[in-house]
Order: structure tokens, then C-alpha cells, then sequence
């Protein structure tokens, strides 16, 4: 019985190991965004913060991987790619995460806001950006160009 529960352990673990490996030389590939790709972001500007979805896609390898020890590197990675710097995560799964950005202030101190120009760390295939009153849509970008003033 003991024997067989250490066999277990064992063939998990090599299992483990052989899919650290294999993420690891997709990682290293050229040109590759690594594990976690983006697919979508829809900026909702709110008065004072900004709520953000994030749609994504992870390599098969490493769902088992984050399964068996956890999202924390899912997360750095995402918010690696997002480049956010005052940034909370609401909530996240394997395909998706809700997020709420703080870097957005006050103007003129009359109800109207700005969500300053932003580089994010990657090239997004689509951001939508909406506010109260229109809705942008954006496709293949690594950047918001100019800054965004709401109310």
C-alpha cells in the first residue's frame, strides 16, 4: 500500500516536471508571448477608477500547472501584460480576469476624470474602451496613445 502511494507521488511528479520542461521551451521560443496570451480587453471608465476585463488564453501545459500550484504566476504574468501600475484583481480563472485600475484623477475638480495614455506590455488583439456617453473600439495595439477625458 505504501509502495504503491509513493509510485503515485512519483509518476505526479515526474508528470510535473516534464510539463515545466515543455513550458519552458515554449517560453523560450522567438517571438513568443509565452504561455498567456491575450485575447481582449474592455475598459470600463468609471467615476474615479477604471473596471477592466481581460480575456486570455493559456497553454494547455500550464493550466495543469496552475491546477496543481496555484494562479500566482498566471497573475504576475497577466499584469505584467497589462502594465498597470495601481491596479487590484477583483476576480480570475483560467480564461478571464476582472480588474479595477486606480490610475485614473480627478480634472478641473467638475465631475470630469482622466485615464491617462497607457503602454501595456504586449500587443492586444482588441480593447474596447467605454464610457457613460461612447464606446471606442481599438484592434492590435500595445498602446493607448492619448489619455481619455470622461465625466
Amino acid at each position: 500500500m505504501l509502495n504503491l502511494l509513493r509510485m503515485k507521488i512519483g509518476l505526479v511528479m515526474l508528470i510535473g516536471y516534464f510539463l515545466i520542461l515543455v513550458s519552458q521551451s515554449y517560453a523560450a521560443t522567438p517571438d513568443s508571448e509565452g504561455y498567456l496570451r491575450i485575447e481582449s480587453v474592455t475598459i470600463s471608465l468609471m467615476p474615479g477608477y477604471a473596471d477592466v476585463h481581460v480575456e486570455y488564453e493559456l497553454e494547455d501545459a500550464f493550466r495543469v500547472l496552475a491546477f496543481m500550484f496555484g494562479e500566482n504566476d498566471i497573475k504576475s504574468r497577466l499584469l505584467q501584460k497589462l502594465a498597470f501600475s495601481n491596479v487590484s484583481v477583483l476576480s480570475m480563472n483560467y480564461t478571464a480576469a476582472d480588474l479595477q485600475v486606480y490610475d485614473v484623477q480627478p480634472v478641473y475638480g467638475d465631475g470630469l476624470y482622466w485615464f491617462p495614455a497607457h503602454s501595456f506590455g504586449c500587443e492586444i488583439p482588441e480593447v474596447v474602451i467605454s464610457t457613460n456617453l461612447s464606446t471606442e473600439k481599438y484592434e492590435n495595439i500595445s498602446a493607448l496613445e492619448n489619455g481619455i477625458v470622461y465625466y
